[in-house]
C-alpha cells in the first residue's frame, strides 16, 4: 500500500477507487431533478451575496409585550383613592356593627357558657383517662394479642399518673389564686376573673351552625382564579383538550374588581369562538355569567386565539349608576367624544355621536330614557348645537329642554305630529342646501368634504350641528296618516345627514322591526340595547347577526337598569366592538341643572333661537292657518308664475312675525303636504341686474288649486 502523502491523503488510493466512475455536471443534474420553476438558489445568492438569511431573527430582535412595572391599580389615583375608601367604609362598618351588639354578644356567651362548662369537664376527663387510646386497646383484646395489649396498659397506666399530677398542680393553682382573690376582696379582679371564666366557657358552648358574632358583611362568591380553574372550564366548555391544552403567556392578576388572564387556545382554536360560549364558560368556572368578560387581545400583543378573560368577584352591574361628570361643571365638544358611562371593570366608556346616529331599545323601566338623555345634554352643553326635541308620551322627562331647544314637540296630537313632519321635511331640505354650500367651500377650507369644528362656528355659513331626538318613536313611526313620512325622512337624514352635522337620537320601548324599520335601523351607527325580553327584539336594535356574534341584552337582569350593550361606540375606531355600558345617571333634578347651565352658554354665544328664544314654530303656524292666503296675496292674478325666493321675501314683507328667517328650502317644505310643486323652472327679470333667468318656482294657479281643495273639504266637513 503506497504511503500517505504529507498532506495526510493517500492520493493513489483515491485514483483508484475513482477509476471507471462518471463524471456528472453537477448544474445539468440539478435542474433535472427540481422543477423549473423552483427557486434558484444559486442565482439568488448573486443578487443578495454570499450570506445566507436566517430564518429566526434573533431573540432580542423579537417583538415582546412588556409588562408594566408597577401595577396598573397604583399608577390611578381615582382606583387607588376608591380602593382607599372601600377599605376605610368597610372596616369603619365592621367595627361599627359589632360595637352596637356586645350586649347581644355579652349575653350569648352567658347562656351558651353551661354548655361549655360540661364540654370542658367532658374533655379534661377524656383527656385525664386517656380515652383516646381505648379504641387501639380494644383492637388488641379482639385481636388476643396479650403482649399488645400489655404495653399499651403500661403507656396508659404512665399517662393516666402524669395528667392526673398535671390535673391535680392546675387544680392547686386555680383554687389559690380564687382564695386570694377572696381575701385580698378585689371585687374588680374577681368581675374580671368571671368574665373571662364565662366567656371562656361561653365560646366553647358555642356550635358552628350558631356563631357567636354575626356576620357584618355578606361576601360575595369570591374565589381565587387560578390555572387549574381555568383549564377545568375550558375543558368543559370544548375548547381545548387535555393533550392540547391552553396556555398561559402572562400570569393571571388581580383586575381591578376581578381576576384577569390572558389565555392562548390552542392552534386552530379562535377567541372569538371561545367568546360565544361565555354561558358555558361561567358554568365552567361556576359563576353568573354576569361575571365572566371574554374580549379579543387586539394589536402586536394579540392573536386571533389569544382571549382576555376577566372575571368579576360580584356582579359588577348590581349597584347604582353613578353620576354624570358634567353635571355640575363643564362643557361640551360634540366633535369630540364625551362621557356616556362605565364598563364592567369601572373604566369609563365615551360616545361620540358626531357624524353618526344612535338608536336607543329597551323594554319600560330599563332606562332607556335616562341614557338617551345623555347625548342630548351632551350637545345641550355645546352651544353651538341646535336641538330639535320630540316626545312621544308627552312632557313627561323631556320638558326642561323647552328651555334651549330650537324645535320641541309633546304627544302624538295632529298638531304635534305635523309640526314634527315640517321639520323632518325642512330639515331634509337644509340638508341638501349644507351640501351645496359645502361643494362650494375652497378645499383647504374643507378638505374632507364634511363640517367640522372651524366650518361649524362660521354662523355665515349655517352649518352648526343639528340634533334631533324622539323618544317614544314607535308613536310616531307608527302614525297612521304619517308613519310613513316620518320614517322615510328619518332614513334619509340618518343615510347623508351626518356628514353634514345632522344627528338623528331615537328612543323606543318596542324595538321591533315595525317600531324601527330595516332599512331606517341599517342607516344607525350607533346603537344601544338595555334589557330585552327576547333576542329577537336585541337583534332589532342592535342588528341582524348580533346574537350570533355572542350580544344579547334580554339576557340582563331587571335589576340592572342603565346597563346595556353598545355598540359602534366611537367613529374614531377606540371602540370597534360591542361593549357593555352601565350609563351615568342625570336625574330630573340634575337635567334641569345641566339645561340652566346650556341656556347661559347659549345666551352668551348669541346661539339661542326658535322655541327657546320665544319665537313661534313659523311652520306650523303658517301651514295650519294662513301661508296659502298669504301667497295668493303677495302674488297677484296677473303674475302666473314666481320665483321661491320672491315669493320668501314677499311674505316676509307682509308679516314678518310668522315668516322671518323663511328661505326657499322651508317654503317647499311647507307646500308639499298641499300638492303645490316648488321646483319648477321659471322665466322672470331679476330687479338687480334687469336680466332674465330661469330658477326655482311655484305657478300661482297650484296655490288656488289648493285654496279651493282646502275650502271644499271644510264645507264638507
Amino acid at each position: 500500500m503506497a504511503s500517505p502523502e504529507p498532506d495526510g491523503i493517500d492520493w493513489a488510493a483515491l485514483e483508484a477507487d475513482l477509476a471507471g466512475a462518471d463524471v456528472v455536471d453537477l448544474g445539468k443534474a440539478r435542474a433535472q431533478r427540481r422543477p423549473a420553476e423552483a427557486f434558484d438558489i444559486d442565482d439568488e445568492r448573486d443578487e443578495i451575496g454570499d450570506e445566507p438569511i436566517p430564518v429566526d431573527p434573533p431573540v432580542a430582535a423579537r417583538r415582546t409585550e412588556r409588562r408594566p412595572i408597577v401595577p396598573a391599580w397604583l399608577r390611578s389615583r381615582a382606583e387607588a383613592a376608591a380602593v382607599a375608601r372601600w377599605v376605610v367604609g368597610h372596616y369603619s362598618h365592621v367595627i361599627a356593627y359589632h360595637l352596637t351588639r356586645i350586649p347581644l354578644y355579652v349575653g350569648r356567651l352567658f347562656v351558651r357558657s353551661p354548655r361549655g362548662l360540661v364540654r370542658s369537664v367532658a374533655a379534661t376527663s377524656r383527656w385525664a383517662s386517656d380515652a383516646e387510646g381505648l379504641p387501639v386497646r380494644l383492637a388488641a383484646v379482639r385481636r388476643e394479642d396479650a403482649e399488645d395489649y400489655l404495653k399499651l396498659s403500661r403507656q396508659r397506666d404512665a399517662r393516666v399518673r402524669l395528667r392526673t399530677l398535671v390535673l391535680i398542680a392546675a387544680s392547686t393553682a386555680v383554687s389559690v389564686t380564687v382564695i386570694a382573690l377572696l381575701i385580698a376582696d378585689s371585687r374588680s379582679a374577681c368581675w374580671v376573673a368571671t368574665a373571662v371564666v364565662v366567656g371562656l366557657l361561653g365560646w366553647i358552648g358555642s356550635t358552628p351552625d350558631k356563631p357567636l358574632l354575626d356576620v357584618a358583611a355578606v361576601k360575595p362568591r369570591v374565589r381565587r382564579l387560578t390555572a387549574d380553574v381555568v383549564v377545568r372550564a375550558f375543558l368543559a366548555c370544548g375548547l381545548c383538550k387535555v393533550d392540547d391544552p391552553i396556555t398561559f403567556p402572562a400570569p393571571i392578576v388581580r383586575d381591578g374588581p376581578g381576576w384577569r388572564a390572558v389565555i392562548d387556545l390552542p392552534f386552530g382554536i379562535t377567541a372569538d369562538r371561545a367568546i360565544k360560549k361565555r354561558t358555558d364558560l361561567a358554568a365552567g368556572l361556576d359563576l353568573d355569567e354576569v361575571q365572566v368578560w371574554p374580549s379579543r387581545v387586539r394589536g402586536t400583543a394579540g392573536s386571533a386565539r389569544r382571549l382576555a378573560l376577566w372575571v368579576a368577584d360580584e356582579d359588577p352591574y348590581a349597584k347604582p349608576s353613578g353620576p354624570w361628570p358634567l353635571i355640575a361643571r363643564g362643557e361640551v365638544d360634540i366633535f369630540a367624544p364625551f362621557p356616556f358611562g362605565e364598563d364592567q371593570r369601572g373604566g369609563p366608556v365615551p360616545l361620540l355621536l358626531m357624524f353618526t346616529s344612535l338608536l336607543v331599545g329597551a323594554i319600560p323601566r330599563m332606562g332607556k330614557t335616562f341614557a338617551g338623555r345623555l347625548p342630548v345634554l351632551a350637545c345641550a352643553l355645546d352651544p353651538i348645537v341646535e336641538l330639535h326635541v320630540y316626545n312621544g308620551k308627552g312632557p313627561v322627562d323631556w320638558l326642561p329642554f323647552e328651555r334651549i331647544a330650537h324645535r320641541i314637540g309633546f304627544g302624538v296630537r295632529d298638531d304635534v305630529v305635523q309640526s314634527l313632519v315640517d321639520d323632518l321635511r325642512t330639515l331634509v331640505a337644509d340638508m341638501n342646501r349644507r351640501y351645496d354650500t359645502i361643494g362650494a367651500l375652497p378645499a383647504d377650507f374643507c378638505p374632507e368634504g364634511k363640517v367640522t369644528r372651524a366650518i361649524a362656528t362660521k354662523r355665515a355659513l349655517r352649518l352648526w350641528p343639528v340634533l334631533i331626538a324622539i323618544d317614544e318613536f314607535q308613536r310616531y313611526s307608527g302614525h297612521p296618516a304619517h308613519g310613513d313620512e316620518i320614517v322615510s325622512l328619518l332614513t334619509e337624514l340618518c343615510k347623508v345627514g351626518p356628514a353634514v352635522g345632522i344627528m338623528v337620537v331615537l328612543l323606543t320601548q318596542k324595538p321591533d322591526g315595525k317600531a324601527v324599520p330595516t332599512d331606517l335601523r341599517d342607516n344607525i351607527g350607533t346603537r344601544f340595547a338595555l334589557k330585552t325580553m327576547t333576542w329577537q327584539s336585541s337583534e332589532a336594535v342592535l342588528g341582524a347577526g348580533s346574537y350570533g356574534a355572542g350580544h344579547d341584552s334580554s339576557r340582563f337582569q331587571r335589576a340592572h337598569k342603565g346597563v346595556g350593550i353598545l355598540l359602534g361606540a366611537d367613529d374614531s375606531g377606540a371602540v370597534d366592538e360591542a361593549v357593555t355600558v352601565r350609563t351615568y345617571l342625570a336625574a330630573a333634578a340634575d337635567v334641569e341643572a345641566v339645561v340652566t347651565r346650556a341656556r347661559a352658554l347659549r345666551e352668551a354665544a348669541g346661539t339661542l333661537s326658535g322655541h327657546a328664544a320665544g319665537e313661534l314654530h313659523a311652520l306650523a303656524v303658517a301651514a295650519r292657518d294662513t301661508l296659502l292666503d298669504d301667497i295668493l296675496a303677495v302674488v297677484p292674478v296677473a303674475e302666473a308664475k314666481v320665483w321661491s325666493e320672491t315669493v320668501v321675501a314677499r311674505l316676509i314683507e307682509l308679516r314678518p312675525d310668522v315668516y322671518d328667517g323663511w328661505e326657499p328650502a322651508q317654503l317647499a317644505a311647507v307646500l308639499k303636504p298641499y300638492g303645490v310643486t316648488v321646483g319648477r323652472q321659471v322665466w322672470a327679470t331679476d330687479p338687480a341686474t334687469g336680466k332674465g333667468a330661469n330658477r326655482k318656482g311655484i305657478h300661482r294657479a297650484d296655490v288656488a288649486a289648493a285654496v279651493a281643495d282646502r275650502d271644499h273639504r271644510g264645507k264638507a266637513a
